[in-house]
This record gives structure tokens, C-alpha cells and sequence, in this order.
């Protein structure tokens, strides 16, 4: 296998998907085979069919005989091993694959058995809004019936697992812990943007805040790769733990209590779009000692909460008595102790971004409006720009970044911007170049409003001056909060999403032939969309919104359309869903800050690694 520019692994068997495209750096050498490794520089690596790797001599054998064959040596696979590895692209390393042996359907299936013949502990399954709609993307395109709107196939799930004989499990969906993320991140957007301006709150038992700009948290891929690689940046990110981290703190702590039940007498499962998720739940800081156990015991990604549905015959279209149950009926007629599937507008990713412009915009003292510019023309990598509808003052500037090509992006401009991380070549720009810049890219910027589905389709052109005028404003300005995700498309695209179908040529529809990703740009895969075709991902983006009432089009807050029932219902569950998350914070921290801050947050710590530290050396590669 030749090296290059970047470490590229193929074909191992220690993975989960073939051809994937390691971005840890290779440092390359001058040296001949025979110094740099010890090798015979007469020989070539061969790999069998079983993926075994050979040193096989390449000198001829012709003067030996017909019966002789070339030499060759048994050689060792590359090995990355977890703390080197940065969950860049959806592969599993043969040290993460201990996290897959402990947490796969397989694990559920064995404890599913062993309770039906003794006691065990009490099974919650918290399903998050992205697996619920690749699930029903995936059961329409392999049935060619309609999609099922996420409420009616959580519910089915819901009936189907609380039968006895299938373990008798609470099923709830992720939505009102992403509820209680998505208010403590504007508390702590508050917090940090006051302490940029010199009126910091310093508050007993809590840590200082961190400075701007603020970097979303809820990407376990992106903290990876921020632990590992820019340890530098990690004051930046977000404090606040991800819906997956909080729905664990709700379950093994506030339930635990409320039901007489112990955290370990609690067996919790979550069903996530990514593979990374297990490794957030494997994280010190969800693990209680005094309990020993895990705040999320086993993490299923999307494909394998199928598999289990599957092997307990779950039928998605078998309607239920649950699935006409009215969204404000109380809770507890479908056995949940929290309001199901609440909306957040902006994002499929968690809408952390729009929800902060939503909170700068109604906080503000007049009418707002929002400015978005695609960078390089990628939706993947986006800034935006709150201003003032009458002034255009720039009130706040913001940015959403998916994907590790726009990551190395961010990470160069949070550096420079911030002074954290060391500039690397170029020179400075003279001021009239950097102005006729400007004013070229504010040329093919948009005026737009968040949508439902996360992308800004409607528009508007930048004729007036006073867009224009505010784009310029804010080319000067800092960015304040990214909402920063690793996968390409955001989470519905997460690396353990069902796959798209792909029809033979007999026109019958077959399982997509690549599981996963391949390396930029091979065999006709965009760069810009590596887990699956953009199809594809339109398709669960659009099952995921379906039968949310629309939001306001204006974060500035214009009021509920008091004649639309669905929107009322929406607002009346959000009202609910805001008592409830105070109720839950108190009766969890009893209003102590301390309690609270380590109920809701986090702390990111910086990983050594030989290997990230300037790349990893063709000698130090293991065969």
C-alpha cells in the first residue's frame, strides 16, 4: 500500500466500511525502503483475499525452477489506535471496535433474553428525531409506501417494545433534553458574551465562562477531533452537554428518582444517527462512580436500531391504539414524563445557531432580519447575520460549518480571529484588495429567513444598499457563535443513517453497494456529500420536518398565526415543555448553580497523541 499526503486506509477488515480516507497527516521520507523500514527494496505488498498483508519478493524465479514460487513474508496491518484516531470519517479502529462489541443491538437482543427469565434492570430507549426519519425514509423506499411522520413511527415503536416478551421498555424520543441543551446554550451565550464586554456574573461553584466565539458542542465527531488536534481551540467550544448527554442526566437521575429506582437499576439505550455517539457515552464525565454505571449504557446507531426491530418483528405500518393520541394529552397516556417530539426551528442538526438568533432577535428592541452568504457556494458552510430591520446594524454574526473539509476552514479563521492557533504562510492582504474582496463576495450573498428544513430557500437579492451595506459591516466583524457538526449535510447524515437503496439493473431496488464513505472525489462521489447521495439526505430531511407546523419567518418575533391550530398546539407545547425543564433543573440541583452547572455541562480535555503531534512517519506506520 503507497503512502501520500494523507494516511489512506483501505479495504481493512478492522473497520466497519471499506475505503475510508484517514485525514491524519503523513510525513513523508527521502529514504530508500531498505533504510526506512528494513524492507527489501525488491519486494512488493501483496494482500489476500482474506486481507492478510505479504512482503512477496519481487526477483525472478524463473532460474529455480517451475515449481518455486516468490518469497514472501507475513506482515503486521496498520494500526491507529483510539487516541490517535479522530473520528474524521466514520471508521471504527480496532480499539474503538471494544465500544462496538459492548454496544450493538446484539447486547440489547442478550439482555432483552436474559430478562424474560430473571429480574433486570428497568429499559428506557431514547430515540433521537434524525433516526426516527432515516427510518421512515428508508421503510417507504423499501415498500414503496408513504413516509410515516416521526410521531406515528415513534409511537409504533413505542407499543411494539413494551410488550413483556420484548423486554417491556419505555420509549421516548430526545427532543425535550435537546430542549434543556438548547436553553442552557443561550445561558451560556449570555454568559460568555457579557464577560466579553467586562460584566461577567462570577457565581460560587461554577466555573468562569469562556471567551467568544462560541463553538457548538453537540457533535461528538467535531469534539473528537477538537480534543485530539486543535486542543488550543478547546476553550471555545460550548460547556453545554449535547440532548444524547442530557437525555442520560434526565433518565439515570431525575426518573431514577422520581420512580424509587437507582441509577443502576436502569438500563439505558439510546438510538443516535452516528457512530461517535458511543464514544460521547463512553466520556468520564457521564459515568457515575457511586453507582458504577453510565448515564447511557449502550448507544444503537440508526441501522442497528433497525437490525433489532427486525429480529422482534416489527412491523412499521401496523397501526397502534397510541397513534391517534392528541400531542397535549397528558404524557403520561403513551408513558412518557415529558411532552414527545417538540420542534425546534432552524437546523435538523439541533437548530443551536437559529435558536440563538431567535433569542438576540426577540430580546431585541426592534424588528430584525437575517443575512445569509454561502462561503465557496457549500450550504455545508454558512455565514449569518442578525441586523436591525431599519438601521441594518449587524446585532450578531454567526456561522454553521458541517463537514471535516469545512472544518479545517473554521479552524483557520477561529485561530486568526481569536489569536489562539499560530498563522501559517500567506501574507497580509493590502487594505484596498481586501476591500475589492469584499465587496465581490457580498455580491453573491442572500437575504433569507430560517426555514423548517434547515436550508434558506427563500430569498431575496441584495439590490438594496442597505443588505449590501450590512454584509460589508460584517465582514469586519467576529463571529460570535458555529454551529459545527463533522458529517457532510449535518446530522441526518450522520455515518450510522440507513443507506440509500440503489436499483440493479433489473430495476429491483438492492442495499447501497458502498457502506459509508469513499475518498473524496472517488468513483464519482461529491466531495460535498460523502455518506450518502444528497437525494438521498433531501429525502430524510424532508421526513423529518413533516407534520411540524412551520415557524415564524422571522426570528424577530412575529406573533403565532393565532388561526392555525397546529401552530397553536406548538406554542402551547413549547410553553409547557419551558415550566417543565425549570421544574426538572430544580427538582435535579435544587437550585443549587454548582448542581446545575455539572447537571447541564461539560468539560473538554486536550489528548496527546504521538501520532497528531506534525503527523505520523512512514517508519512509525505498523505492518
Amino acid at each position: 500500500m503507497a503512502f501520500s499526503g494523507a494516511l489512506t486506509i483501505t479495504d481493512l477488515d478492522d473497520f466497519l466500511t471499506p475505503s475510508q480516507a484517514c485525514i491524519i497527516p503523513v510525513r513523508q521520507t527521502n529514504k530508500p525502503a531498505s533504510q526506512a523500514d528494513g524492507r527489501d527494496p525488491n519486494t512488493e505488498i501483496q494482500i489476500d483475499a482474506n486481507n492478510n498483508y505479504y512482503e512477496v519478493s519481487t526477483y525472478s524465479t524463473a532460474l529455480a525452477g517451475p515449481s518455486s514460487e516468490p518469497s514472501k513474508k507475513a506482515l503486521e496491518k496498520a494500526e491507529i489506535n483510539l487516541n490517535d484516531c479522530l473520528a474524521c470519517s466514520g471508521c471504527i479502529t480496532s480499539t474503538e471496535s471494544m465500544l462496538i462489541t459492548l454496544q450493538s443491538h446484539n447486547e440489547v437482543l442478550e439482555f432483552i433474553s436474559a430478562s424474560s427469565s430473571s429480574p433486570a434492570r428497568t429499559p428506557v430507549l431514547s430515540i433521537s428525531p434524525q433516526t426516527l426519519a432515516s427510518l421512515s425514509a428508508a421503510y417507504s423506499s423499501s415498500t414503496g409506501r408513504p413516509t410515516l411522520p416521526l410521531r406515528t413511527l415513534l409511537r409504533r415503536i413505542r407499543h411494539h417494545l413494551s410488550d413483556e416478551s420484548r423486554g417491556g421498555w419505555r420509549v421516548w424520543d430526545t427532543t425535550f433534553s435537546r430542549h434543556l441543551s438548547l436553553h442552557e446554550t443561550v445561558a451560556e451565550f449570555d454568559e460568555r458574551r457579557a464577560k466579553a464586554k467586562g460584566k461577567e456574573v462570577v457565581r460560587e461553584g461554577v466555573p468562569p465562562a469562556g471567551p467568544m466565539p462560541v463553538l457548538a458542542s453537540a457533535c461528538p465527531g467535531w469534539v473528537c477531533y477538537a480534543e485530539k488536534a486543535q486542543g488550543d481551540l478547546l476553550p471555545l467550544l460550548s460547556g453545554v452537554r449535547s440532548s444524547q448527554a442530557i437525555m442520560g442526566g434526565l433518565v439515570k437521575q431525575w426518573w431514577a428518582r422520581r420512580m424509587g429506582l437507582k441509577p443502576n437499576e436502569i438500563y439505558h439505550v439510546t438510538a443516535m444517527p452516528c457512530y461517535d455517539k458511543k464514544l460521547e457515552a463512553s466520556r468520564s464525565d457521564f459515568y457515575s462512580s457511586l453507582y458504577a454505571t453510565r448515564d447511557v449504557d449502550c448507544v444503537l446507531t440508526t441501522g442497528e436500531l433497525d437490525l433489532l426491530l427486525q429480529d422482534l418483528a416489527f412491523d412499521p405500518y401496523m397501526s397502534t391504539p397510541l397513534d391517534d393520541i392528541e400531542p397535549l394529552h397528558d404524557p403520561a397516556a403513551f408513558g412518557s414524563p415529558w411532552p414527545e417530539l417538540l420542534q425546534h426551528q432552524g437546523s435538523s442538526s439541533g437548530s443551536y445557531l437559529h435558536t440563538i438568533i431567535r433569542h438576540l432577535g426577540d430580546r431585541h428592541h426592534g424588528p430584525t432580519r437575517v443575512i445569509t452568504r454561502e462561503l465557496r457556494g457549500s450550504t455545508d458552510n454558512v455565514e449569518y447575520l442578525l441586523v436591525d430591520a431599519r438601521t441594518n446594524e449587524v446585532l450578531f454574526k454567526g456561522a454553521k460549518c458541517y463537514g471535516f473539509r469545512n472544518l479545517q476552514n473554521l479552524v483557520r479563521k477561529v485561530g486568526k480571529e481569536t489569536g489562539m492557533t499560530k498563522s501559517r504562510g500567506g501574507t497580509r492582504l493590502s487594505a484596498a484588495v481586501a476591500a475589492r474582496r469584499r465587496k465581490a463576495r457580498t455580491g453573491a450573498g442572500e437575504v433569507a429567513t430560517p426555514t423548517t428544513d434547515g436550508s434558506d430557500a427563500e430569498s431575496l437579492s441584495l439590490g438594496d444598499g442597505g443588505a449590501a451595506a450590512a454584509v460589508l459591516a460584517g465582514e469586519d466583524r467576529k463571529l460570535e457563535f458555529v454551529e459545527v457538526m463533522a458529517c457532510p449535510g449535518g446530522c441526518v447524515n450522520g455515518g450510522g443513517q440507513m443507506k440509500p437503496p440503489k436499483k440493479d439493473e433489473e430495476g429491483y431496488e438492492r442495499p447501497i453497494e458502498v457502506e459509508g464513505v469513499e475518498a473524496p472525489g472517488a468513483n464519482g462521489v461529491d466531495e460535498g456529500m460523502r455518506w450518502s447521495t444528497k437525494e438521498w439526505v433531501a429525502k430524510v430531511e424532508a421526513v423529518y420536518w413533516s407534520g411540524l407546523p412551520t415557524p415564524p419567518p422571522s426570528p424577530g418575533g412575529e406573533a403565532l398565526d393565532a388561526s392555525a391550530s397546529e401552530e397553536e398546539v406548538e406554542a402551547q407545547r413549547e410553553k409547557m415543555a419551558d415550566v417543565l425543564a425549570e421544574r426538572v433543573v430544580e427538582d435535579a440541583c435544587g437550585g443549587d448553580p454548582g448542581k446545575r452547572w455539572e447537571f447541564l455541562r461539560t468539560r473538554f480535555r486536550k489528548v496527546e497523541g504521538d501520532i497528531l503531534n506534525g503527523g505520523v512517519t512512514h517508519e512509525a506506520v505498523k505492518w
